[in-house]
This record gives structure tokens, C-alpha cells and sequence, in this order.
């Protein structure tokens, strides 16, 4: 995102500073500009950031750093530390980010290659219950842990970084038609593994992640990720909604949603739209098949999609998966995000997380949004 949650964070020093009185530390590289400019076109997605943040890290991270996943029996995965550690550099909380980052090094990162376990269970012995890696939990973290090793000078997060980053190359992106493309774990989705594969994720195309580590981690071929997530979502939209699967196959010529996968638009690929209005380097145009899936007059949808028929099958019931709709209308269509969308209440952890990366993203590249 050539952006990060260091412009987030220049608003939320301005908002964190006037509120205690204290000079906010000075900040490596030369964004300044683009950060003051971001405050002063619209702080309120910083704001809100700040004063949600506290109440998110009171629900949702234990005092170890593990972060609770309340709607899925109060498991913690990769995925989530990921986006916790993003949060907390980005409104400045290093207490917190060290705390969920030692929970993360110390139970997670066993497999030896690098890569995060995914899975971790309270009560199981052992905890973690699937050891596979979820590559946009890897992603998530090597983003956050290189902000953090900018933003307060620690040679060990960077270093740490660099070793994530290494490991997703190694063993979770691979060469095909279209490029370099991310595959959702270690095992179980190439060619070898799927009668359609290799099979892909592309909601694990985290764009703005993506974006950071082409600057901190650039001896990896991030724009060639990158684009290969674009060209994979232009060719990968079915049915009369024109909305990608859950899960791609690219065995054959074209892309075709995956044989051994439910074939909808669900909790996986809501993140899509969040991703892309996150990315400068995103062209609008890939928002417009989203922008209808939530009517905010009446407040209608956003709906999981069966994807051959365009069905609704349920709907996302919760106020943080609105407000990524609402971001999407407001970068492909110029709608502003509805304040009291971005401060209604999330009870469960995946639309409270979803809703604090909105607002993230918000404040980051779209202030004018809110």
C-alpha cells in the first residue's frame, strides 16, 4: 500500500498525543507528508481506531497475548494473531504487540520452516491441532512484525520479518500460467494434493500486506503476487453476481471454482473487497462487482452467495462485515461510510476484527470516506 499502519499511525499519534499531553516519537522514513496530509483531510477513522482499540484488545487478547476467537469455541489461528499484531503497531500499543507476538513466537512457530501452525485449541493436548500453515496468517504477521521493527527500532522484528517472508516463498508460492501465486497452506493444495489443483484462496491475497513487504522484504517477487491476485480475480468471477469462490482451481486452462470446495461467497471471501479499497495499487474497477451486495437504505444484505446461481443462502449477520461494504461504496462510487456503521458494536471477534481493519484502512488510504 506503499501505506501501512504508519499512516494510521502519524493520525493516531496526533489524536494519542493531544489526549496526553506528550510529544509522539519521531517515525523512520519519509512518508511525513502523506501522513499529515491523511490527518488533515479526515482523522475520524484514526480516531475511532483509538478509542476501539482498547475495548477489541479487552474482548478479544488474553494478558498472554493469545488472541480468542469467540464465535469458533475460543480458538486462536495465525490468521488472527496476524491481524492483532497489525492493529496493535498501528495505534502505537508496543506493550501489546510484544505480548501477542511472544504468545505467537512461543506456540505457533513449531513447524520449523518458518511457517506458523495455524490452529490452537484450549484444552487440546497438544493445543495446536493442525500444524499446516495458513499463508495469509504468515502474511499478516511478517507485515505487522515489519512496521514494528520500523516504528520502534527493533532489529529483531525486522529480522524476523525477512525469515517469514523467506519461508512464504519457499513453501507457499508457486509458478503458474499466470504467474507467482499463493497457495493457502504447505500441504494439501498444489496440483499433487487436488484433482483440479493447485487450488488457491484469494482472499489470502492480502493486498496491503502485500504492498509493505515489496518495500521492507524486496528481494521477494511481491508485484508478481500481486499481480497474479489481480489477473486470478478478473478471470475468477461466476454466475449471474459475477463474485469469486471461496476457492479457485487452476488446473485447467481458465479458473474454475474448486471441485472438492463448497462452490459460494462466504466468510473467506468477504475480505476480498476489504483488501482491494485497502491497496493503492488496486484499480477500482475490481470493487464494482461487490458494491451492490449491501443495500445501505434499508440495510439490505450482505449475503452469502451460492455462486452458480447468484442464491442467497444467509447472510452475514454483524456491523463489521457492512462496513467493508460501505468502504467499497465509497471507493468505487463515491458514497460516504456511515458514522454510525463505524462505531455500531461487535460482539464476535471475526466482525470486531473485520470492523477495526476497515476503519484501519479508512484512516490509512480513504479519510475521505469517513
Amino acid at each position: 500500500m506503499a501505506a501501512s499502519p504508519r499512516l494510521a499511525g502519524a493520525a493516531l499519534a496526533a489524536v494519542l498525543t493531544a489526549s496526553s499531553g506528550t510529544a509522539a516519537a519521531p517515525r523512520p522514513e519519509g512518508t511525513a507528508v502523506n501522513r499529515a496530509a491523511s490527518l488533515q483531510q479526515g482523522p475520524q477513522g484514526a480516531m475511532l481506531l483509538a478509542r476501539n482499540w482498547p475495548a477489541y484488545k479487552a474482548a478479544f487478547v488474553k494478558p498472554d497475548g493469545r488472541v480468542i476467537d469467540n464465535g469458533n469455541g475460543n480458538i486462536s489461528h495465525s490468521e488472527g494473531q496476524g491481524y492483532a499484531l497489525v492493529l496493535a503497531v498501528a495505534t502505537q500499543d508496543r506493550e501489546t504487540f510484544d505480548r501477542i507476538w511472544r504468545w505467537t513466537a512461543r506456540e505457533l512457530y513449531i513447524r520449523g520452516d518458518g511457517l506458523a501452525a495455524w490452529r490452537w485449541e484450549p484444552g487440546s493436548t497438544p493445543n495446536v491441532t493442525d500444524r499446516n500453515n495458513a499463508s495469509d496468517g504468515d502474511l499478516l504477521i511478517a507485515w505487522a512484525l515489519g512496521e514494528a521493527g520500523l516504528r520502534w527500532d527493533v532489529p529483531e522484528y525486522t529480522q524476523a520479518m525477512k525469515r517469514i517472508a523467506a519461508a512464504i516463498f519457499k513453501h507457499n508460492v508457486i509458478t503458474t500460467r499466470v504467474g507467482p501465486v499463493l497457495l493457502p497452506g504447505a500441504v494439501g493444495f498444489d496440483a499433487k494434493s487436488q484433482p483440479d489443483g493447485p487450488v488457491v484462496n484469494l482472499s489470502y491475497w492480502v493486498f496491503p500486506a502485500i504492498d509493505r513487504l515489496e518495500v521492507m522484504a524486496a528481494e521477494h517477487d511481491w508485484a508478481g503476487l500481486r499481480r497474479s491476485g489481480l489477473t486470478l480475480l478478473s478471470e475468477g468471477r461466476f454466475g449471474p453476481l459475477r463474485v469469486p469462490p471461496e476457492w479457485l482451481a487452476l488446473g485447467a486452462e481458465r479458473s474454475a471454482p474448486a471441485a472438492q470446495f463448497e462452490r459460494r461467497f462466504s466468510y473467506n471471501a468477504i475480505r476480498i473487497p476489504l483488501y482491494l479499497a485497502w491497496s493503492n495499487h488496486v484499480p477500482p474497477e475490481h470493487l464494482r462487482p461487490f458494491v451492490a451486495m449491501w443495500n445501505p437504505t434499508e440495510d439490505i444484505g450482505p449475503f452469502i452467495l451460492d455462486i452458480d446461481d447468484g442464491k442467497a443462502s444467509g447472510n452475514f449477520d454483524g456491523a463489521g462485515y457492512r462496513l467493508i461494504f460501505a468502504l467499497t461504496q465509497c471507493v468505487a462510487a463515491g458514497r460516504p461510510v456511515p458514522a454510525s456503521l463505524a462505531t455500531a458494536a461487535n460482539e464476535l471477534y471475526y466482525p470486531a476484527t473485520l470492523a477495526l481493519l476497515s476503519t484501519l484502512a479508512i484512516s490509512e488510504r480513504r479519510p475521505k470516506c469517513l
